[in-house]
C-alpha cells in the first residue's frame, strides 16, 4: 500500500498493511525545536538551520523530509500561511501580542499569556475586540498549487493542519479561564455573544483554508481543549449547551466543503463528551492522553472504536516518557500496539507534543519499536 491508501484505510476502521505512522504532521503530534534538534544530533542528522516552527506559542516545529523519511512517516502537512495586514508586536521583555490582542510571554518551555484583552470586559465591548480578518490574501498565498503539488507528486496522505483557535479555548484565552466559565452560569448572554462571535470567525477562516486546499487533503484538524486531567473543564451538561452547537455547526460546514475525515484534539479527560463529538462529526480523535481519568485505551478501543479512529496515546508524554526506561517504554508501546491496532483506527503518536524533557534515545525507542511492530497483524506481540 501506499501512505495515502495505508492511512485511508485506517481512518476507515478496516486493517491495512501496516500502522500509519505521525510525527510532526499537525502542530499537537509534533516536537519542540530543541527535542527536534536534539533528536537530529543523537541520530547523527546535520542541524537544521531551515526548521520551521508551527506553533510560536509551544516552539514547536515541522522536520524536514530527511527526518521524516527516517521514521517513515505517513503524513505530510498544509498549513495556513501569515495574514499580509497583521504582524505581531513585539515586545523588550521576550513577550508579544497575537491577533486578537492577547499578550504572551516566554514561561520556560511555552509561551502563556499574560494579558487576556476581554479581561473584565461586557457584551458591549465584543464589537470593538480585535478579530482576525480571515480573507487577508496572504493566509491561502500559494497554498491550493502546494496542496495540488502534494496530492499529484507524492503517495502520502495530505493534512490541513490546525490553524485557529476554536470556541472554548479561544474564549477562555480572550477572557480569562475563571471570569469566561464563571460567566457560563452568570452571564451566559455574554458567554453565548463571545462563543458566536469565535464561530463566525472561525467559520469565516475555514471557508478560506478550505477553498484553497479543495479536495487535495484527506484529513482536517482541529482543536479546542475542553479537558483537564480530572474531566471536563465544564461539566457535559454545560457542554452540550453552550459548546456543542459551535462545534456542530463548524463540523457540518467542514463535512459540507469537502471529502476528508475530521481530527479533534482535546487534552485531558474528554471520556464523558465523546458520544457528543461523534454526533459532532468527528471522526478522529486526539491524543488520548492515557495519564487523564476515564481515558484508559483499552476501554476507549472497545467503547468508540468503531466510530473513532485514535490519532495518538502511544505513549504518555507526562508521566511515562521523561522518566521510563527503554524496556519500560518499550512495553508500553506494544502493549498499546496490542490493544488499538485491530480493526484499524489508529495512529502511532506520542500522547502530545515532545518536550525537551525527553531524551532522543527514548524518543527513537517509541519508534523503533513502532516501526518493528507496525505490520498488521502486528509483529512481535
Amino acid at each position: 500500500m501506499t501512505s495515502r491508501d495505508r492511512v485511508l484505510t485506517a481512518l476507515n476502521h478496516r486493517e491495512p498493511d501496516k500502522i500509519p505512522i505521525d510525527l510532526g504532521t499537525t502542530i499537537v503530534t509534533t516536537l519542540t525545536r530543541t527535542t527536534y534538534q536534539n533528536l537530529r544530533a543523537w541520530l547523527g542528522m546535520a542541524p537544521d538551520a531551515k526548521a520551521e516552527i508551527s506553533h510560536r506559542q509551544m516552539d514547536t516545529v515541522y522536520p524536514q523530509e530527511d527526518f521524516l523519511h527516517r521514521y517513515e512517516v505517513d503524513f505530510r502537512q498544509v498549513h495556513m500561511k501569515s495574514p499580509w495586514g497583521f504582524k505581531a508586536r513585539e515586545m523588550l521583555d521576550d513577550s508579544f501580542y497575537d491577533e486578537y490582542n492577547c499578550r504572551w510571554k516566554k514561561a520556560n518551555y511555552y509561551y502563556d499569556i499574560v494579558e487576556r484583552p476581554l479581561a473584565g470586559r461586557t457584551i458591549d465591548d465584543l464589537p470593538h475586540a480585535a478579530w482576525p480578518d480571515p480573507r487577508d490574501p496572504g493566509r491561502v498565498e500559494g497554498l491550493h498549487a502546494e496542496a495540488k503539488r502534494l496530492y499529484e507528486t507524492t503517495d502520502y496522505a495530505l493534512v490541513a493542519d490546525i490553524m485557529c483557535g476554536w470556541p472554548f479555548e479561544q474564549a477562555c484565552m480572550l477572557h480569562g479561564y475563571d471570569e469566561f466559565c464563571v460567566d457560563l452560569h452568570a452571564d451566559p448572554k455574554f458567554a453565548q455573544a463571545l462563543l458566536e462571535r469565535i464561530t463566525e470567525t472561525d467559520l469565516a477562516l475555514w471557508d478560506a483554508y478550505l477553498e484553497a486546499v479543495g479536495d487535495y487533503v484527506q484529513v482536517v484538524a482541529q482543536g479546542d481543549d475542553v479537558g483537564m486531567q480530572t474531566g471536563t473543564f465544564i461539566s457535559p451538561e454545560m457542554y452540550r449547551r453552550f459548546v456543542k452547537p459551535c462545534h456542530k455547526q463548524m463540523f457540518d460546514f467542514i463535512h459540507s466543503r469537502i471529502q476528508a475525515k475530521t481530527f479533534y484534539h482535546s487534552c485531558g479527560s474528554v471520556y464523558d463528551i465523546i458520544p457528543d463529538l461523534i454526533e459532532e462529526g468527528v471522526d478522529i480523535l486526539n491524543p488520548i492522553q492515557r495519564s487523564a481519568a476515564k481515558m484508559d485505551i483499552a476501554v476507549l478501543k472497545r467503547e468508540f472504536g468503531r466510530d473513532l479512529t485514535f490519532w495518538g496515546g502511544a505513549i504518555d508524554v507526562q508521566r511515562v516518557l521523561p522518566f521510563a526506561t527503554l524496556q519500560e517504554i518499550e512495553d508500553e508501546v506494544r502493549r498499546t500496539i496490542d490493544i488499538l491496532v485491530p480493526g484499524g483506527g489508529f495512529v502511532l503518536v506520542p500522547s502530545h507534543n515532545i518536550q525537551p524533557d525527553v531524551s532522543p534515545e527514548r524518543i527513537h525507542k517509541v519508534y523503533e519499536t513502532g516501526l518493528a511492530c507496525r505490520t498488521y497483524p502486528a509483529e512481535g506481540q
